[in-house]
């Protein structure tokens, strides 16, 4: 039977318990870095769809002085909010591993 990573039983056993925590710690990082685009990713759809859809009533090709006021106002607001929710989550989390 293989394994995850495309080894045999036989084979994984031969590898060295350097490689294989080599490979684990690949593996989390790859996740991790995964795991941020996709919140990075997440926060701008977010973002932009709340802060659109609240400042700009009547799109065109350009924002009115108005509407630039008020997407950077709301922008402001939704990344404090975010950050907030994001530092409870992150305490939780820890609190809960503990």
């Amino acid at each position: 039977m293989s394994s995850l990573l495309g080894f045999g039983a036989n084979s994984s056993s031969n590898l060295s318990s350097t490689q294989a925590t080599q490979i684990k710690t690949k593996i989390k990082e790859s996740i991790a870095q995964e795991m941020a685009t996709a919140y990075a990713t997440n926060l701008v759809n977010s973002l932009t769809e709340n802060c659109f859809a609240k400042c700009v009533t009547n799109p065109s090709s350009s924002l009115t002085s108005v509407e630039e006021t008020c997407v950077s106002q709301c922008a402001q607001k939704f990344m404090r909010a975010w950050n907030s929710v994001s530092r409870s989550y992150i305490a939780r989390v820890q609190n809960s591993s503990n």
